[in-house]
């Protein structure tokens, strides 16, 4: 059994929707998460009266007929029950645990033939040591302390739809059921991390040209091999996490790379989010990522050189096509063939890493440490640098060589190719210095880890439950100076006031 497996048990008297909701929850999370188990349905005319229903049919996920399951005996004494139909579901529900490639199960459901060993019972056994991360099962709330005490459901989270209301009830358990990928997302924002502070230290170390596009590419494979294996869940909270890492880290610890891996990353899984998993929203992201990645880059020079860096850029293609005595392209041909070549390059990049087995590079990646290459540290006891601190900081960073190399070739470029007047030149090189330095002043200036805090307090992203996970990944120790998880409960499962049950290493609200 995993470690982490929920276990969601839905209560409640007869003909309270027990299998509604079970219907409702699958028909909610489908999109993000393989299924599989069945449904006891009863006939619509006895269903919402009140009463039990005389006929069942079991309705198993990813079949479109249902089987006959069970009818009422004419003097009351119970139900008769199809044994063919409880083989064959039992027989489909248990390859597909043993195939290890869905992630809920639903039982409907668990009652007085489970708890003397029949029915359905070597089933849930089955699914307790099985990899699958949810299991949810209906049982009848006169049996439910029996089923927890049988099966050892101790720390199960339990709705009673007698004290709570469906549509809260319903809300409550996706939380619950998305909250189970914090450990999973944690590690993959970790090898995120590991991957940005290993090799995009090399490639800074090396003076890689073009090390930003390949980081992004590398993201952009990174990615595709995360969905793969959350089937496109918590995308946004891995690029989050593996943002917020390099806000932790002393090693370049800046705002502006955690911003470009943030917007990249979400460029990513805006399409997954819209479209669900598949090939075509994973190209789409893989295209817009690219893009954005160029799109960002020339913006830089705009907002830093003005028009005048596309025109310099213009006059060099002008002047290498008459060097070399053909028609050369326009400046607007030449953007829009980077941007196709990108797209391209991206497609390649992205369908080869959805349809490629990334499992192994993920657990060699998994089984690295960086060690002692981050240190974290406590952002409570971290001195409040001053103004005036950032000020000589952010002078530093404009008399760095690399910083110098890039600014020298840019004022190159539009002293020989742009056309420009001595002293719109050098207007222009004093803007770029300005822009430049109040740049890094800014950058230096924004608490990115309080940037992260906010953002994750606003829109839920789960730093509190994952970031522990991502560290430890790096060689860290869960330390509680970087997050303050929330407290831990140990108690039986029980319903409590609003139908939920706190479990044991349950989180507590």
């Amino acid at each position: 059994m995993s470690a982490d497996q929920l276990i969601i048990l839905v209560t409640g008297g007869v003909a309270r929707g027990k299998t509604t909701f079970l219907e409702r929850l699958h028909a909610s999370t489908e999109r993000w998460w393989r299924s599989c188990g069945f449904f006891s349905v009863g006939e619509e005319r006895a269903r919402g009266s009140g009463a039990p229903s005389a006929v069942y049919r079991l309705k198993l996920i990813g079949r479109a007929d249902p089987l006959p399951w069970a009818r009422r005996r004419g003097d009351g004494s119970g139900l008769e029950l199809c044994e063919e139909t409880r083989l064959e579901a039992s027989s489909t529900v248990k390859q597909q645990l043993d195939a290890g490639l869905h992630d809920l199960l639903f039982l409907d459901e668990i009652g007085r033939l489970e708890l003397g060993g029949q029915g359905f019972a070597q089933l849930l056994r089955q699914a307790r040591k099985s990899s699958c991360r949810v299991v949810v099962a209906a049982v009848k709330k006169s049996l439910l302390a029996e089923v927890v005490s049988e099966f050892g459901l101790d720390g199960a989270f339990v709705i009673d739809l007698d004290e709570v209301p469906a549509a809260r009830a319903l809300r409550d358990a996706k939380r619950r059921i998305a909250a189970c990928d914090a450990e999973r997302i944690g590690m993959f924002a970790g090898i995120a991390g590991l991957v940005e502070v290993g090799l995009g230290s090399s490639l800074h170390a090396y003076r890689v040209p073009f090390k930003g596009h390949a980081l992004a590419y590398l993201q952009t494979v990174l990615l595709v091999a995360f969905g793969k294996a959350l089937r496109g869940r918590g995308l946004v909270r891995i690029t989050f996490i593996s943002a917020m890492l390099k806000a932790f880290s002393p090693v370049g610890s800046t705002f502006r790379p955690m911003a470009y891996i943030f917007m990249q990353g979400v460029s990513f899984a805006a399409p997954i989010r819209v479209f669900g998993w598949n090939i075509g929203a994973v190209l789409a992201g893989s295209v817009i990522m690219s893009w954005l990645t160029l799109g960002l880059s020339l913006a830089v020079d705009y907002v830093t050189f003005g028009r005048g860096i596309f025109d310099a850029f213009g006059g060099a293609i002008r002047a290498v096509s008459g060097w070399l005595g053909l028609q050369g392209p326009t400046l607007a041909q030449v953007i829009v063939g980077a941007f196709l070549l990108k797209a391209a390059l991206a497609c390649v990049l992205g369908a080869g890493a959805y349809y490629w087995n990334m499992q192994p590079l993920l657990h060699r990646l998994s089984t690295r440490r960086v060690g002692a290459a981050i240190a974290i540290g406590d952002r409570s006891g971290a001195p409040q640098r001053s103004f005036g601190r950032i000020t000589v900081q952010a002078l530093r960073d404009l008399v760095r060589p690399r910083f110098l190399l890039a600014f020298m070739l840019s004022g190159l470029l539009l002293l020989f190719f742009a056309g420009l007047s001595r002293a719109d030149l050098v207007n222009l090189l004093i803007r770029g210095l300005c822009i430049s330095y109040f740049g890094f002043v800014a950058m230096r200036r924004i608490d990115a880890r309080g940037v992260g805090e906010w953002l994750d307090k606003r829109a839920g992203l789960g730093l509190s439950k994952s970031l522990p996970a991502a560290l430890e990944m790096l060689g860290q120790k869960r330390a509680e100076a970087a997050v303050n998880e929330p407290g831990v409960v140990a108690v039986k499962a029980r319903v409590i006031s609003g139908g939920v049950s706190e479990g044991s290493d349950a989180k507590s609200p």
